[in-house]
């Protein structure tokens, strides 16, 4: 007697433990089941893409952008999505060029203009009225002075005058000077561009006398 019932409760242990294996196995299966129909995760967005140099920076542009960074924390950005089309060779470098103040302020009567940090130069003439084109340098400190205003001088071909110099690489354009609100911020100076010119770009103060 004893031992049937020895016998009894050792088949009603395996088959709880039977009972218990399979019901972790199918537990298994549904886990594995749930993992496999789980949605992956979508892609990180990601922005323009980077390219750096020492004093020059040549990439092929389109729809995607561009961050051209130079190494002296010169950066220019361009933002996705504006209407150029195929993708442009585009250069952005400092400039070698001579550069004189008395270009900028020149033709404006009384004014004076003093440079802050390296004269650039971006070759890319788009249309940037939808989103700004941002050129920007470092600026550890705040570079506004009373009475004068923060500007980027984006220079332009124009008709050539009496005492205006050559568009470098041109004999028979002379350069005009544009003047963009700057902006300091975060140990930046910044401007907007919405057309760019495709030449010479310096910051700097610009003092107009009152009237």
């Amino acid at each position: 007697m004893t031992r049937t019932r020895y016998l009894l409760l050792l088949v009603s242990a395996l088959t709880l433990q039977a009972a218990l294996v399979h019901s972790l196995a199918a537990q298994d299966d549904e886990d594995d089941e749930e993992e496999e129909e789980a949605p992956a995760a979508p892609p990180a967005p990601t922005g323009p893409p980077t390219r750096a140099g020492a004093r020059e920076v040549i990439a092929a542009v389109g729809q995607d952008g561009m961050t051209f960074d130079l190494h002296n924390k010169v950066r220019l950005f361009i933002p996705p999505g504006l209407p150029i089309g195929s993708a442009r060779r585009m250069r952005f470098a400092e400039s070698s060029d001579r550069f004189a103040p008395a270009e900028v302020h020149g033709s404006m009567a009384g004014s004076r203009f003093t440079r802050i940090g390296p004269v650039l130069s971006f070759d890319g003439a788009i249309n940037a009225t939808s989103a700004p084109v941002v050129v920007s340098i470092h600026q550890p400190r705040d570079p506004a002075r009373a009475g004068q205003h923060l500007v980027l001088a984006m220079e332009q071909a124009t008709i050539c005058a009496e005492g205006m110099s050559h568009v470098p690489g041109s004999t028979s354009l002379c350069s005009g000077w544009e003047l963009i609100p700057a902006t300091w911020s975060g140990g930046r100076l910044s401007a907007e561009l919405r057309t760019p010119g495709g030449f010479r770009l310096v910051f700097g103060n610009l003092a107009i006398p009152e009237d």
